[in-house]
This record gives C-alpha cells, sequence and structure tokens, in this order.
C-alpha cells in the first residue's frame, strides 16, 4: 500500500480520538503534546510519508485506541511495531 494512503489513514483516526495534527516546516522531530486540555501532534512536513508514519504509529501505540474503529492493516502495522 502506498505511504500517502497510510499516512492519511492514521490522520484520520487521529481525527476520530479528537486529537490536532499541525504540518510544519523545521528542524525538529515529530511529537504529540496536551495543552490547555487540547490533544496536538506536531508533524515535520519535511520528512518523507515513511517517517511520518512512524511517528503517528508509535504515538497510536501509547494511546487507547480500543473505542475506535482502525482498519485492520493499520492495527496490524501497530501491532507490528511493538
Amino acid at each position: 500500500m502506498k505511504p500517502k494512503i497510510i499516512y492519511n489513514d492514521l490522520k484520520e483516526a487521529f481525527e476520530k480520538l479528537e486529537y490536532k495534527i499541525i504540518l510544519d516546516n523545521g528542524n525538529f522531530k515529530s511529537g504529540y503534546c496536551i495543552l490547555e486540555d487540547e490533544k496536538t501532534i506536531v508533524i515535520n512536513k519535511n520528512k518523507p510519508f515513511e517517517s511520518r508514519i512512524n511517528s503517528l504509529c508509535s504515538i497510536l501505540s501509547s494511546i487507547n485506541i480500543s473505542d475506535i474503529y482502525l482498519k485492520p492493516y493499520i492495527r496490524d502495522i501497530i501491532k507490528n511495531r511493538k
């Protein structure tokens, strides 16, 4: 499957979890935080889709995703990362 499709499916999953995703340029690693009860993820726009996917999967593997629907292949990707 194409990385851009995987990336878009991951972004959709975070929207269901009510995370705000910010794409920005810069010399930083991607990550997430909670600012005044707003869940925010910052993704480096300069990184390739594979790197963005790794960052988003890493975040998903650290939070509770049992209450939302994820496409089976997304769950497999996350499961295989652990």
